[in-house]
């Protein structure tokens, strides 16, 4: 596939923010106080690292064929309860606070792009991330409602 500048230009973009949502998800795994809390950054970092995969291949000029994920159930509240003290609580809220607006920002971008590109399967792609960036959203929103922590 032959990709304008435009497209190329977002493609490049998109490679990029998707690298840092691996090291920032890497890292609040890291930092995270709740063991909950941990498993959901990693299982996000492992979502954002075949994003990244994605949009690496579409900027060779392949266009993967995206299959449709199922969308993550609503967990249990109960087991989405943080284990951490009132301070760890805080520091956790921090990282959850600053990767919601990493997927807030992160979605916004894919919803643009969808409307950029002219091909079908690149569209269909691309809005596939952006609905699975939206559900990480969701996951981090959830587990904040869980443990009460409004930011």
């Amino acid at each position: 596939m032959a990709w304008t500048k435009k497209e190329q230009n977002f493609l490049k973009d998109l490679q990029s923010e998707e690298k840092l949502c691996v090291e920032k998800y890497q890292r609040a795994a890291e930092d995270a106080c709740d063991p909950t809390l941990t498993s959901l950054f990693n299982e996000i970092e492992k979502a954002e690292r075949h994003h990244y995969d994605v949009v690496t291949e579409m900027i060779s000029g392949t266009v993967p064929v995206q299959k449709p994920k199922e969308p993550s159930r609503k967990k249990d509240p109960h087991a989405m309860k943080s284990t951490a003290s009132r301070s760890e609580k805080q520091r956790d809220a921090y990282l959850l606070s600053d990767l919601l607006g990493t997927e807030k920002y992160i979605a916004g971008v894919y919803n643009t792009s969808v409307f950029e590109f002219s091909d079908p399967a690149a569209r269909n792609a691309l809005a596939e991330i952006q609905r699975q960036e939206q559900e990480h959203g969701k996951s981090l929103s959830e587990y904040m409602q869980a443990n009460n922590m409004y930011c």
